[in-house]
């Protein structure tokens, strides 16, 4: 009599279409569990699946760990997702993730007071791997200890502080790699004067920083590219007085800052760059008419555009897009708007 077969005897594509029938997750894993040739097929169904390892509520940190030491070498991103309920960051998770996952190059996570150690922890032991960093500090706690780990992570290239932001934040001055940078401060009390400037002097690789604008910025006669999206500026005036300065060379902008541009200062924003071609703004709360827009396309006009180079000009908020699209129709020399809608 031969002996009785059962599903272990199945070869791994088979196994991998029976996978493909369970609807959830922590289904998948229970199954996965029960036998190793089980858990190598749930490697194949898998796939690259876990690249970006979001732990959630879904699974018990036990069966995470599961996952992580069996599909461990797919993972390059730890992604905790705050708008998710459940787990926010896990000790236990983070061991496995140390010790499985050797191709872990980007790790994002809020970090609460009872985390601070575990995290703290963590980025010790995979310092030397990762390139991306983006930290919520949702409780103001000293986290001198943690920014100095931070501060030892010379090879990141893009780094996020969000939160709780204090003078510590200057161990940003030694990661000479960093090509992206972001500091926003939730402040409900009272609020930390960042020298921006100061702590981006050594960073001679950053090409894109995201921070408020508590100082002056230095000129910049040669820029051609201003990106001032969710930008928040403390000094009355400012962003329009800088754009006014340094507008000579500027090719492209990026607008939606506060406080808003008002409907003089866009003119005024047109009129200071003559060789502005793309335009990406809202447009918010500046009143539409046909006198109006007639003015902005004569500036464009003395700025020399012209038809076969006009402005891109992308209105991000469908009811100015209509607006502008319908006074245009009516207006001489249209042809030097290029008119687009989309999102900032």
């Amino acid at each position: 009599m031969e002996n009785p077969r059962n599903i272990t005897d199945l070869p791994l594509e088979i196994l991998d279409q029976i996978f493909g029938y369970l609807s959830y997750l922590s289904s998948k894993v229970k199954l996965a569990q029960t036998h190793e040739k089980l858990g190598k097929a749930f490697v194949c169904h898998s796939r690259n699946e876990f690249r970006r390892l979001s732990p959630d509520a879904n699974l018990t940190p036990e069966q995470w760990v599961f996952v992580i030491k069996e599909c461990g070498a797919t993972v390059e991103e730890l992604f905790y997702n705050e708008k998710c309920p459940g787990l926010y960051w896990d000790d236990l998770i983070a061991q496995a993730v140390v010790k499985h996952c050797p191709n872990l190059t980007s790790v994002s996570t809020c970090v609460y007071r009872s985390q601070h150690d575990s995290v703290q922890e963590f980025l010790i032991k995979t310092k030397n791997s990762l390139i991306s960093l983006s930290l919520k500090l949702i409780e103001h706690f000293t986290h001198c200890s943690l920014m100095n780990v931070v501060g030892e992570m010379t090879q990141l290239k893009k780094l996020s502080i969000i939160g709780f932001v204090d003078e510590q934040v200057n161990q940003v001055q030694k990661l000479i790699s960093l090509e992206t940078l972001k500091i926003e401060e939730l402040y409900y009390r009272t609020r930390q004067e960042l020298d921006i400037l100061q702590i981006c002097s050594s960073l001679k690789n950053l090409r894109k920083l995201k921070s408020e604008v508590t100082s002056e910025l230095p000129d910049c006669p040669k820029l051609k590219y201003l990106d001032i999206r969710n930008l928040t500026c403390h000094i009355e005036g400012y962003i329009l007085k800088f754009i006014k300065k340094n507008g000579a060379n500027i090719h492209t902008i990026c607008e939606k800052c506060y406080p808003l541009i008002t409907a003089d200062g866009f003119l005024q924003l047109l009129r200071s760059c003559p060789k502005l071609r793309v335009l990406y703004t809202q447009l918010e709360y500046i009143k539409l008419y046909l006198t109006y827009v007639t003015n902005m396309v004569e500036i464009l006009r003395e700025n020399r555009v012209t038809p076969e180079d006009p402005l891109e000009l992308v209105v991000c908020s469908r009811i100015k897009w209509k607006w502008i699209k319908r006074l245009l129709l009516r207006t001489p020399n249209s042809e030097l708007i290029d008119l687009y809608m989309g999102t900032l």
